[in-house]
C-alpha cells in the first residue's frame, strides 16, 4: 500500500508541476505577445501568398485565418517553450517582459527584425556581386565581355 501511495504521490506531484509550468509558459506567451505576433506574421504571409497566387480565393484565406486563434497558437507554443526553458527561467522572462525595457523590447522588436532582414539581404547582394566578380576575374572573364569584332566582307 505504501508503494501505491508513493507512486500516486509522484504522479500527482509531476502533474501539478506540469500544470504550474504550463500556466507560467502560457503567461509568458501572453506577456510577450508571441501569440499575437504569430498571427500578425501569418496575416503578412497570407498577403504575400495572395499576391503570388491570385487564383486562390479570398474565402479560402478568410476561412484559414479564422482557424488561427491566439489560443491555438498558445497551445502550439507551450510544449516548445517548455522544452527550452526551465520554470525559473520562465519566471525570469516574465519579470523581464513585464519591465519597462521588456515592454520596449516587445514594441521595437518587429522593426529591429525588419531592418535586420533588409540589411542582411543588402549585405548578401553586395557579397554575392563581389564574389562573382572575383571568380569571374579568376576564370578570366571580363565584366561585361568585350564586344565581338566585326568581320569585313
Amino acid at each position: 500500500m505504501k508503494k501505491l501511495i508513493t507512486i500516486v504521490s509522484l504522479f500527482s506531484g509531476t502533474f501539478a508541476f506540469s500544470q504550474a509550468s504550463e500556466a507560467k509558459v502560457r503567461e509568458l506567451i501572453k506577456v510577450m505577445g508571441a501569440d499575437k505576433m504569430a498571427i500578425s506574421g501569418m496575416q503578412h504571409q497570407v498577403q504575400e501568398i495572395k499576391k503570388s497566387s491570385p487564383d486562390i480565393s479570398d474565402e479560402f484565406f478568410n476561412e484559414f485565418m479564422a482557424e488561427v486563434t491566439t489560443e491555438r497558437i498558445t497551445e502550439l507554443y507551450i510544449p516548445i517553450y517548455s522544452k527550452y526553458y526551465s520554470e525559473s527561467e520562465v519566471d525570469d522572462l516574465i519579470r523581464f517582459y513585464k519591465s519597462p525595457v521588456g515592454q520596449k523590447t516587445i514594441s521595437v522588436l518587429p522593426a529591429i527584425m525588419k531592418e535586420s532582414i533588409e540589411a542582411g539581404q543588402k549585405m548578401g547582394r553586395e557579397i554575392g556581386l563581389k564574389v562573382k566578380e572575383k571568380l569571374d576575374k579568376k576564370a578570366g572573364y571580363q565584366n561585361p565581355p568585350p564586344p565581338m569584332p566585326k568581320k569585313n566582307k
